[in-house]
């Protein structure tokens, strides 16, 4: 069995995090630390909830490399050429395209049809990125935390609803971050409310 610390130490992977790192130079998150502290977070969670995976490799480059066509100079084409097909073809389905985008009619729309669209290998890297930041979610502002949960729940209940191919790993990780976002999602706290008073 290989383990995610075998994959660490691949050379691929080394490759896709030396990539990314160099891609995100000079690019912070908004608590302050290097960017490239979260596409090493994803990949940790991919690695973490699909470890058996026989393109456990490629999941993990791709976590590294996944903000990189939509945040950096980096192109599709850079990644077909450095990292092969399978790895730039699931990034360009993380990446926000910013025409589609406009077109949803907000990102929490968008969002939510890429999730249901995406390829269920997308997914698993989608659904850790999105685990990854809301695991800091009590330390972001009141408004953003109801804002991102919010989306984050509208997304979820749509694949829950809409997608027959959920693998016990889409499953857990949806669990985790349901369980996170819950004291943030408006409607769960009306809901509450509600319950309290009769």
């Amino acid at each position: 069995m290989q383990t995610f610390k075998s994959h660490m130490i691949s050379e691929s992977a080394l490759n896709a995090l030396r990539t990314a790192t160099k891609a995100h130079k000079g690019q912070f998150r908004k608590s302050g630390g290097e960017y490239i502290a979260h596409p090493k977070e994803v990949a940790k969670i991919v690695a973490k909830f699909k470890p058996k995976s026989s393109n456990l490799s490629a999941l993990v480059q791709a976590a590294y490399l996944h903000d990189t066509v939509e945040d950096t100079d980096l192109t599709h084409s850079d990644l077909v050429k450095q990292f092969g097909g399978l790895v730039a073809n699931l990034v360009d389905q993380l990446t926000t395209k910013k025409d589609d985008l406009e077109a949803a009619g907000g990102k929490g729309e968008y969002i939510k049809d890429k999730m249901v669209n995406m390829t269920s290998w997308a997914l698993v890297i989608k659904l850790a990125d999105r685990l990854a930041n809301v695991s800091d979610i009590r330390q972001q502002k009141p408004a953003w935390q109801k804002k991102y949960a919010g989306d984050t729940k509208l997304a979820l209940d749509a694949v829950k609803k809409d997608r027959k191919d959920l693998s016990p790993t889409h499953k857990k990780i949806i669990k985790n971050i349901e369980n996170i976002i819950r004291p943030y999602d408006i409607f769960y706290i009306f809901n509450n409310f509600l319950m309290r008073r009769t």
